[in-house]
């Protein structure tokens, strides 16, 4: 058996933006502050379209209410899709799934894109087997 997954060109990565508020908010004063998360989903569609509608109704149904640790009534949201990006490669170990053009820019630039290990370690948590 291979850990592989055969790409017909209809594999999508699509982040949805979800936020967490209180219930009790001020929805229409928009610089009120959040908790917001852009969280990325492998999606299996024939077209762009329909990654995203299955994308939309995939953030729908996580939208809950739930009450804090201070018996706050709070409550995650989903806001909308953030990107939506083909795959092109079958999907295994080491296949490119994410991308960003950073367009023409000086190499010097480039080099701030990068993040020491330290950085891009610290705020990993490993789901428990």
């Amino acid at each position: 058996m291979t850990d592989k997954i055969v790409n017909k060109g209809n594999w999508f990565l699509v982040e949805i933006i979800e936020r967490c508020e209180p219930v009790k908010v001020d929805s229409t004063n928009p610089r009120r502050r959040c908790t917001v998360w852009g969280n990325f989903h492998l999606i299996k569609a024939t077209t762009p379209g329909k990654a995203l509608a299955k994308a939309e109704k995939l953030g729908r149904e996580g939208n809950y209410i739930f009450n804090n640790t201070d018996k706050v009534e709070m409550k995650w949201e989903f806001v909308g899709i953030g990107d939506i990006l083909p795959i092109y490669e079958d999907i295994e170990d080491k296949a490119e799934l994410m991308w960003t053009d950073y367009g023409f820019i000086s190499a010097g630039r480039s080099q701030r894109f990068i993040r020491t290990k330290k950085d891009l370690l610290k705020n990993i948590k490993l789901k428990s087997r």
